[in-house]
């Protein structure tokens, strides 16, 4: 179902959705996780025709490089945001790619976790995107980078910032509020800084290849 769901051919048509080597779309997905993590997650690159699985996994996790409505980003997902939250993501790719506005797609994945094609996460679990690189890539193909914020997710469906004592920046905060929230823990500093500088080398190399000038 995963797989079917990934396979989407509309994807490389897109500014917003650039193709990268297939090698270096693997090494850039592993980085969103902990070391531990990423030597038997499942690795899910972008081709032509759409996200294909590059490496088969023999842990709970599946790691991508996602490309949701032009935000390019390394994430590792669970089995259980693997199966609940990815197809969002897939699915925002493409209506957008259709012609569709932010506002449409909004209304639209409202209505399905509604009627039940989505669903919240159903047992706690976590997410990983533990790498500093993320990137916005408009429309016509400009981008813009991100600030570095290496961070751990925890599912969150329906909660806000006053339910967990969330302040954002801080120790914990929720990036949105609805049934597909995410509680998000920053790294530490001093862990910030040792993810910064190792990804140096993704860093050039990603900026290169989506076209960014420094």
């Amino acid at each position: 179902m995963f797989a079917a769901l990934l396979a989407v051919s509309l994807f490389a048509q897109s500014p917003q959705y650039p193709l990268l080597d297939r090698d270096f779309e693997i090494e850039l997905a592993l980085s969103a996780a902990p070391s531990h993590v990423r030597a038997n997650a499942a690795v899910w690159v972008l081709e032509a025709s759409g996200f294909t699985l590059a490496r088969p996994g023999t842990n709970a996790f599946s790691c991508l490089v996602a490309r949701r409505g032009g935000d390019i980003f390394p994430v590792c997902w669970d089995a259980e945001g693997t199966r609940s939250m990815v197809p969002i993501d897939v699915d925002d790719a493409k209506l957008r790619l259709a012609g569709r506005s932010g506002a449409e797609i909004d209304a639209i994945v409202q209505q399905r976790f509604a009627n039940g094609q989505y669903h919240a996460p159903a047992r706690p679990g976590v997410s990983y995107m533990l790498s500093p690189l993320r990137y916005r890539i408009d429309e016509r193909g400009q981008v813009t980078k991100s600030p570095a914020n290496p961070h751990v997710m925890f599912y969150g469906p329906n909660l806000t910032d006053s339910d967990i004592g969330g302040v954002r920046g801080s120790y914990v905060f929720m990036n949105k509020v609805g049934p597909d929230g995410m509680m998000i823990v920053p790294v530490g500093v001093k862990e910030r800084e040792t993810i910064v500088s190792e990804a140096e080398p993704l860093r050039q190399r990603l900026e290169a290849a989506i076209g960014l000038s420094r």
